[in-house]
């Protein structure tokens, strides 16, 4: 099982359990300075660096093929999208369609996939 979620898209990964499903993860960005208790870690700690960070937090979304977890990507991405036009949003099917492939080439799921074809029996 990788330790990590794979970016698929700018927005959004992939992880594998290592039994059964693909698991999506969202990326979200945190600015430590909102936390209600920055001031007192601020204090505690006076060089505590201030920058936004980015982290990939788990959906509730859980799919038994990769395939399936690829089509919930574009689904999420395309109810995420803020166009006005057919055109546009064809543009924007294109563009994560071409993010999806350019992930694909770029990370190895050879190993989450064998897992899954081995406990399907």
């Amino acid at each position: 099982m990788k330790t990590k979620p794979l970016p698929i898209t700018h927005n959004y990964a992939i992880k594998s359990d290592g039994i059964r499903n693909f698991q999506l993860y969202e990326r979200r960005m945190i600015d430590p300075t909102k936390s209600p208790k920055w001031a007192d870690k601020l204090a505690e700690t006076p060089d505590l660096d201030p920058s936004p960070y980015e982290k990939w937090v788990e959906i509730e979304s859980y799919h038994g093929r990769l395939e399936s977890a690829l089509h919930a990507i574009v689904v999420r991405e395309t109810l995420q999208f803020d166009g006005d036009t057919v055109a546009e949003l064809k543009a924007h099917l294109d563009d994560i369609h071409e993010l999806i492939a350019q992930a694909m080439e770029t990370n190895d799921f050879s190993e989450e996939i064998t897992r899954f074809k081995e406990s399907e029996g």
